[in-house]
């Protein structure tokens, strides 16, 4: 992945106001596919890690969706057509409508609530912090749909009062993605000069940037200020993630191009790519850290600084099935977290002879499943043999870990063959009993 300081158009000083990120990560990738649709395309992911957006059955029909809890549920049908956008921690979904005029649209418990910008034809939501606000954009359109002008929004639904976000000398002003700091994200298109991403804090302060000198399109970011979006290369769009300090671009392996859409707060990335068929495929890149060695046995060895309750991401080469365990002097793990897009994405959990089927992209914390102190090890099993024969993801198992308490994380992760796992690989899904 390609590294690189922000092709900055303003003062670094006012970008220099997001928080430190760690260390430049090596990302992995899951594809994200709804089953049986014709394509996919992922907007939004949470803290929770679940994600919502759209996708068809027959090529047609488009449906929007939410994956959480190991499965994908459709929202609510509407004669409106509504399309998946955004979504906050509470599961809140955003989005748009596909009729004319187009109107933006908040998802609670089932329910749509409709709402269009005073003063505009056509209104698009793309965002929603945990705290309600709504981020967006507005236009109007010429005779044969064309965007003549547009301008970026936040929405406030309590109060149903909206801070336009203009931008100068600019046709095209999308907002995408805010924070619960309230830092807004998006982009703007300037004759000449292409696209250019731009910052907004909290009091109105607008800096624009350009990634490799390219047109560049912020999409999300999170609470500690990492921002992702994509770039139109020369060649293809490049998702990108980054801060002040600089990005890295992001490529899905094998994708003729890569979005990227929303990121969360462990530094997690959802989007889309499209293959060379341009169909699209949803996303999901962790921040993962690889191993510094095997053991006599086979096991990873690993060794990271943790933080109490603070996620890391482990990722070696995709197996049936894992040993865990920590080094001698090592915090015990407190929770941990499996990825989506490994076949069914459901996953068997044994740990001190009990055993809890896990959802891909779920924490499952120890704690409150009777290890109150946390764990020193695990076994997880049930990852679908075909997805260990996948050539486009040799390593693509990255296993979210938290922990009790500071120090390092020293410890082993041992891949497992058919005969340790102790199931047949369709059979032990949802099986909990013992063996």
């Amino acid at each position: 992945m390609k590294r690189h300081p922000f092709g900055i158009r303003v003062p670094l000083a006012a970008l220099a106001l997001f928080l430190a990120a760690p260390a430049w990560a090596t990302y992995v990738f899951n594809t994200i596919n709804y089953p049986g649709s014709t394509f996919t395309d992922v907007r939004g992911i949470n803290n929770s890690g679940h994600v919502v957006g759209y996708a068809s059955l027959d090529g047609v029909n488009n449906f929007s969706f939410l994956y959480a809890a190991g499965g994908f549920s459709p929202l609510a049908p509407s004669p409106l057509h509504p399309s998946a956008l955004g979504l906050n921690d509470a599961d809140v979904v955003v989005g748009s409508t596909t009729t004319t005029p187009e109107q933006g649209f908040i998802y609670s418990g089932g329910t749509y609530t409709f709402f269009s910008r005073p003063g505009w034809t056509n209104t698009e939501a793309r965002a929603i912090s945990n705290s309600g606000l709504v981020v967006g954009f507005s236009y109007e359109t010429d005779a044969v749909g064309g965007i003549t002008s547009s301008s970026g929004f936040i929405y406030n639904p309590a109060t149903s009062a909206y801070t336009d976000i203009p931008v100068p000398g600019s046709p095209f002003v999308i907002a995408q993605g805010i924070n619960n700091a309230g830092q807004v994200v998006g982009s703007a298109l300037f004759l000449p000069g292409g696209q250019q991403g731009w910052l907004r804090q909290p009091a109105g302060t607008l800096s624009f940037f350009q990634v490799d000198a390219e047109s560049t399109h912020a999409r999300g970011i999170n609470d500690v200020g990492l921002i992702t979006g994509f770039i139109n290369g020369a060649a293809a769009n490049s998702g990108f993630v980054g801060t002040s300090s600089g990005f890295e671009l992001l490529d899905v392996p094998g994708a003729a191009s890569t979005v990227g859409e929303s990121v969360n707060n462990a530094g997690q990335v959802a989007g889309l790519w499209f293959d060379a068929a341009n169909v699209s495929h949803g996303f999901m890149a962790t921040p993962a850290t690889m191993p510094t060695g095997t053991t006599a046995g086979g096991a990873y060895t690993f060794s990271i600084a943790v933080v109490p309750n603070v996620p890391i991401f482990i990722d070696p080469k995709v197996a049936v099935g894992y040993d865990y365990q920590t080094g001698r002097k090592d915090p015990n793990i407190a929770a941990v977290q499996f990825p989506i897009g490994i076949g069914d994405s459901l996953y068997l959990l044994k740990v001190d002879g009990k055993k809890f089927v896990v959802a891909g992209g779920e924490w499952f914390d120890f704690r409150e499943h009777g290890f109150h102190k946390g764990v020193d090890g695990f076994r997880v099993g049930c990852i679908e043999a075909s997805a260990a024969l996948d050539p486009a993801n040799p390593q693509a198992f990255p296993t979210g870990l938290k922990f009790v308490a500071a120090g390092t994380f020293t410890g082993t992760q041992k891949p497992l063959k058919h005969k340790d796992n102790g199931h047949e690989p369709r059979r032990c899904d949802l099986e909990v009993d013992d063996d």
